[in-house]
């Protein structure tokens, strides 16, 4: 697969884990209709509406927010395969609950790993049309800010559903240890 079509099922596969539990089934809500679809499509026309341009400063801010966020996550995706390999070969038990648990840790390092790949990529697009932003002028600058804005509205919730994940993940492993 060429890196164009790679970074394409990258995005689509992201963007669709958005709308799973952790469990790996979808879910649908109106809640994650409205943070993944509604709003970035609002920040996006309300951008274009009102002709906001990207200044330097707020292109500066951009990429660094994105920058301490993606330092961030980029460690902990390091993190997150090792100890699933290592719960895994330290877990040999068939008791049911035991099963179900790396069932449930194996669907949420899936589900993580493509959450995070998604940011990734977003975050790259952000930057290369931050970049891109230098070199136009006119209407154009003004469709591409607006699209800025709304990838980076969408790269933050995305992020945000990340950090909730990982804590209703440690949260739930932590009941099911004070459970034994």
């Amino acid at each position: 697969m060429s890196l164009w079509k790679h970074s394409l099922e990258l995005i689509k596969k992201g963007y669709k884990s958005l709308y799973k539990g952790n469990d790996g089934g979808v879910e649908i809500t109106l809640s994650s209709i409205i943070s993944y679809i509604i709003l970035p499509i609002a920040v996006i026309t309300l951008s274009s509406i009102y002709r906001i341009e990207l200044g330097e400063n707020l292109v500066s801010n951009i990429l660094t927010i994105l920058s301490i966020f993606l330092a961030i996550t980029l460690g902990v995706i390091f993190i997150v395969p090792e100890k699933l390999s290592k719960r895994l070969e330290n877990d040999n038990s068939s008791n049911e609950s035991d099963v179900n648990a790396r069932i449930r840790y194996k669907n949420f390092c899936k589900l993580f790993i493509q959450r995070l790949s998604f940011v990734l990529v977003l975050s790259v697009i952000i930057i290369i049309f931050s970049i891109i932003t230098d070199f136009i002028k006119g209407y154009s600058i003004i469709v591409l800010s607006a699209l800025i804005l709304g990838l980076f509205t969408l790269s933050i919730l995305s992020i945000l559903k990340l950090i909730i994940d990982i804590y209703l993940f440690l949260i739930s492993d932590l009941d099911n240890l004070n459970r034994r």
